[in-house]
């Protein structure tokens, strides 16, 4: 709500004293037996001081956004203290209208509480503010009178100060504004006034405030917000009146969403001392995204500090940081990322004051979170800008302006071939801008899902760094074929285009050229021709296949594109599936290959392994072929057929070898060698009678059963 009436209203109850007693030196300072004399402040005096806090809160964080219009009302008359003008939205003209009010006048009956017309002054004061609520503010006035522009709505707050005796008088006071407010609004639709517009909603908030131990005592009680009316709605506060300026400030914190800030630490010199310093604590007021802020920086700030005198005040949320000494005298400009106004809550106070002097001297302070580890940590910086101060929020980790570090100095060292220039282009092509409603070409989708499904298409294929890919690495072999199937058009010159680039690359595979790949990179650094030319033409499909539901053209590219790699050398071999081949079928290798070879064939045949043929292994039985290729072959056959895994006359240098001739020289040094491995040259002959019965045929389930 941008716009709040303040009415305080004066009764025969106003003139009582608040109970809390202060004292006043009558020597003034001279020498004497002045003595001094103690004195109590009246339940109006509070009221005024408590409605100038709440106004000096207002106009210091919102000069432009909330207005707030006071008036004061006795018996005899209703006066307004300011108005709803630029110029007399500040604090020297609401302190200049209370002194033209001065004290308030009025004829105190004999019973107080149930004279006749002790409301009239109150429900007065009301009619002043539901008027006052109905007229244009000067923003509003250019909203209305601005041609094309719907009148905005007319929120806003009624804030009814005043000492009530029962909860009648509230219940009096709420049955006529709902009546005040609903007579206003016909009102105005009947004369059709230009400098006044209808309530659509106002908030009555009820301030009583009572002395505390009174008799009889007060009966109010807090309520609610309470919706009255479908324009009107009600909440009552009960308040004594020496507690009253410490719950406008409340009320400040709740109708305009602020919180406070606790500078602790602040190195002050005493006076009585003489040179000695000690530390004081001042809260400012601000909005609550001042601390919001610093944690959408993923940093998290210290523990709430809340006083034992504020435990009960339910919205009191308040943020310690600490004074931060620098350490030269003249301060960088630090980088920020919000900035937002401030009220001091306490303004007498004299850290307060010292504090405010020092800013406004043009030194900014730098505040610093609790520390939970060695290093300091700068959240906020307290600065003044023509003579306002403000509390800007500092970005605890990098600062969103400083240089980003450089993209060629990757995680796990120097990385320089990242597609940079590439993704500039990436986003370029996919900037968002507004289109009118006529212009869309295809009515039944949304300009924002098209560009949403063009990015996805976009990066559905798009490799990060030059390694990873060959058809951005030849992006001028292949022009303009990358660009191209792009488009959500394609022409029938462009189809050909491309098409002469595919042949191009035919052409030059079955010449037999090498692909000019850069070899800067590493990754295609050594890799044959077949294997690039594989990599290029499997690339190419991918990239095709994401747009070719584009258009005709680009499903006609693609698969122009699959029956030239049918037709291929490189793709065929990848198509196929490699037949398992033995030993003897296969090719001679360099010996360090045949080595590294021999040592995974040997590593996948002990996984094949079961956990009696291991144990078997590991205790160096070499007896039975464990692992071979065909299990189901005949003994006859197994004997004739070579070996899968011959042992070489050196060692194999793996790992596995090496374990298990540790494993043999334990077990040979541990028992006696076997009497028929001693005869037959450490081989025994099993099953001899097979060598004769080579046609037994093994019997089936059915003779066994």
């Amino acid at each position: 709500m941008e716009k709040t009436v303040i009415v305080i209203a004066a009764n025969s109850l106003s003139i009582q004293p608040c109970g809390e007693h202060m004292t006043f030196d009558l020597s003034l300072g001279k020498k004497g037996s002045g003595g001094t004399k103690a004195f109590s402040k009246s339940l109006w005096t509070c009221c005024v001081g408590a409605v100038i806090e709440y106004c000096r809160i207002a106009f210091d964080l919102f000069p432009d956004q909330h207005q707030v219009c006071v008036a004061a009302v006795d018996e005899v008359k209703c006066q307004p203290i300011n108005s709803w003008r630029d110029e007399d939205q500040e604090m020297g003209k609401v302190l200049s209208g209370f002194q033209k009010f001065g004290y308030p006048h009025f004829h105190p009956p004999q019973n107080p509480a149930h004279g006749p017309g002790h409301l009239s002054p109150c429900l007065q004061g009301l009619q002043y503010a539901v008027r006052c609520l109905a007229q244009l503010t000067a923003t509003q006035y250019a909203v209305t009178t601005c041609p094309g522009r719907k009148p905005p709505a007319n929120q806003g707050r009624i804030l009814f100060v005043s000492t009530l005796k029962t909860s009648t008088d509230v219940k009096e006071l709420e049955k006529g504004i709902v009546s005040m407010v609903r007579s206003e609004n016909a009102d105005i639709k009947q004369k059709q006034d230009p400098a006044r517009l209808a309530i659509n909603h106002c908030q009555l908030v009820v301030v009583n405030t009572h002395i505390p131990g009174q008799h009889p005592p007060c009966d109010i009680k807090d309520s609610p917000l309470t919706q009255l009316s479908s324009q009107v709605s009600s909440v009552v506060y009960s308040f004594p009146a020496k507690m009253l300026l410490d719950k406008f400030i409340s009320l400040n914190k709740l109708h305009f969403n602020l919180k406070s800030t606790i500078v602790t630490g602040i190195p002050m010199k005493e006076e009585q001392s003489g040179g000695s310093s000690a530390n004081y604590d001042v809260e400012l007021i601000h909005l609550a995204e001042a601390h919001r802020d610093v944690l959408r920086a993923n940093c998290t700030l210290g523990p709430p500090s809340i006083s034992k005198k504020d435990a009960k005040d339910p919205h009191k949320d308040t943020v310690t940081l600490k004074w931060s000494t620098p350490k030269s005298a003249s301060l960088d400009l630090q980088y920020c990322t919000s900035a937002f106004r401030v009220s001091p809550s306490n303004v007498m106070s004299r850290p307060t004051i010292c504090l405010i002097n020092f800013v406004l001297s043009g030194k900014p302070v730098l505040l610093e979170q609790p520390r939970k580890g060695p290093n300091k940590i700068i959240s906020h910086v307290l600065t003044s800008h023509t003579g306002a101060i403000f509390l800007h929020c500092v970005p605890p980790s990098r600062s969103y302006l400083d240089e980003p570090p450089s993209i060629s100095e990757g995680f796990g060292g120097r990385v320089t071939d990242y597609r940079i220039s590439d993704f500039s282009l990436l986003v370029q092509e996919n900037q968002l801008a507004p289109i009118p409603p006529d212009r869309t070409k295809i009515p039944s989708v949304f300009p924002i899902g098209r560009a949403l499904a063009k990015l996805e298409k976009d990066t559905r294929h798009w490799p990060i760094v030059y390694n990873d890919t060959i058809v951005y690495t030849l992006s001028q072999e292949l022009e303009p074929l990358p660009q191209v199937v792009k488009r959500d058009i394609m022409s029938d010159a462009e189809l050909e285009e491309c098409k002469k680039v595919i042949r191009s690359l035919q052409s030059k595979e079955m010449a037999n050229e090498q692909l000019p790949i850069p070899s800067s990179g590493g990754r295609n650094k050594g890799v044959r021709r077949e294997e690039q030319y594989r990599s290029l033409w499997s690339e190419m499909e991918n990239l095709l296949k994401v747009y070719s539901s584009n258009s005709e053209r680009h499903r006609h590219l693609f698969e122009f594109l699959l029956g030239v790699t049918a037709q291929l050398p490189s793709m065929q071999t990848a198509r196929k599936t490699p037949p398992i081949k033995s030993e003897s079928n296969t090719p001679a290798t360099t010996p360090t290959a045949a080595k590294t070879e021999l040592a995974w064939q040997e590593m996948d045949r002990y996984q094949r392994m079961t956990e009696r043929e291991k144990s078997d292994f590991n205790l160096g039985d070499k007896n039975n072929e464990h692992g071979t290729w065909k299990e189901n072959s005949a003994p006859s056959q197994q004997k004739q057929q070579p070996k899968l895994v011959p042992m070489p006359a050196k060692p194999v240098a793996s790992v596995l070898s090496i374990w298990s001739a540790r494993q043999r020289n334990k077990a040979s040094s541990s028992h006696m060698e076997f009497a028929g491995r001693m005869s037959y040259g450490n081989r025994a002959e099993l099953y001899t009678t097979l060598k004769s019965n080579t046609s037994v045929v093994p019997p089936s389930d059915q003779d066994m059963s």
